[in-house]
């Protein structure tokens, strides 16, 4: 049994194609536990043709679209009886070849295929030919050492393999928002570590990180491997309520996120942030504040979803699986610290000069050290 894999975008990237095709072909093997291996301008799996094995396939990042196939020697006798036999198994009235071949030195054409094999099953069955939305497409594709039969396309995510683009770390939430963002990161080949910040105490701890852990869970369908740090954030929290007024504390708890997490970042080699920040969504996310935050990051911080509407990040978490999920009541830092009346326009330098009355290094420090590492 095997299963023809497509991708799109990868055949974009002349001398890199290799790194890209090699990679996709590593995670479709690891996902699958199967061989796979290059083909020009494709990627064959030997896999048992099952829902299961589907369902896996289309949440790996760089799959265009993928084929439970037949795999027969590219010879024309056999081509014809291969696709008779699709055909005869279908309950179809109507049906259409679509051909193409990779081997220039076949001595049929796309075109005189499509004939030959509809005249076939014209010959051999009640069905007929019909060119637009027929009720079975029997696709053939005929490389060099062997040619594929199949009649459906299964869509993938498209996008790029994980593993192409470098590793951002993704301060989760566990809202609706950052594991939306964390995805889109996915999908455009970068490994994701997740960071999240808890200020419950140890007694609440296990029941509550069991959101945090299934969210991580249903985001690493698309990367395979996950890290997640939780991060206690209590005594840097009741620091803040001392010594910050409240309209501000939202504001400096996500800079101090920011501060802890680059330490995480560089840990594990990372080169930049996930956010799932969206503008005007929330006081903290005017202009002016998500500059006052992100000022300081001393490096990238990547927000996809900042220009999107609230009901477009809904639909999105739907599609991934994690919106159910993201819903359950979880009361997170940043609600613990939501001012009555917060700050939409934070001047950066006022930010600064009220940071600069926390005495939070050893806080800091002592936060990392008992941060909690899981891995899935």
């Amino acid at each position: 049994m095997s299963i023809l894999v497509h991708y799109s975008e990868i055949g974009t990237k002349g001398n890199n194609r290799p790194f890209f095709e090699n990679t996709l072909v590593r995670n479709i093997g690891k996902a699958l536990n199967a061989k796979a291996e290059r083909l020009y301008g494709k990627i064959l799996v030997e896999a048992t043709h099952s829902k299961e094995n589907g369902l896996v396939l289309q949440h790996i990042p760089g799959i265009a679209h993928f084929s439970f196939c037949r795999s027969v020697e590219p010879k024309l006798e056999e081509i014809k009886d291969t696709v008779l036999a699709v055909a005869k198994k279908s309950k179809a009235k109507t049906f259409r070849i679509d051909a193409s071949r990779s081997d220039k030195k076949f001595p049929y054409n796309s075109l005189q295929l499509n004939n030959i094999l509809g005249e076939y099953v014209l010959a051999h069955t009640k069905m007929r030919v019909k060119l637009n939305k027929p009720g079975l497409t029997v696709y053939l594709e005929i490389d060099p050492k062997q040619a594929f039969v199949y009649t459906e396309k299964a869509r993938g995510i498209g996008g790029l393999p994980v593993g192409t683009a470098g590793k951002v770390v993704c301060l989760l939430s566990g809202g609706i928002d950052s594991p939306v963002a964390a995805y889109s990161l996915m999908k455009r080949g970068c490994e994701v570590v997740f960071v999240h910040f808890y200020n419950y105490d140890e007694k609440a701890k296990a029941a509550k990180k069991k959101k945090i852990e299934n969210l991580v869970k249903e985001l690493n369908r698309f990367q395979l491997k996950s890290k997640l740090y939780m991060v206690p954030f209590l005594e840097l929290q009741t620091e803040l309520v001392k010594h910050v007024p409240p309209r501000y504390r939202i504001l400096i708890y996500r800079r101090l996120m920011l501060k802890i997490a680059e330490e995480i970042l560089r840990r594990e080699g990372a080169k930049g942030f996930v956010m799932g920040d969206n503008i005007g969504q929330v006081a903290s996310q005017t202009l002016e504040n998500i500059n006052a935050v992100y000022e300081a990051a001393r490096y990238p911080v990547f927000a996809p979803l900042i220009g999107m509407n609230k009901q477009e990040i809904i639909e999105a978490a739907e599609h991934i699986g994690t919106y159910k999920t993201s819903i359950i009541p979880y009361e997170d830092c940043c609600t613990f610290l939501v001012a009555k009346h917060p700050e939409t326009k934070a001047a950066v330098k006022k930010i600064k000069e009220l940071e600069s009355k926390l005495d939070t290094g050893e806080m800091i420090k002592e936060a990392l050290k008992r941060a909690d590492l899981t891995e899935f």
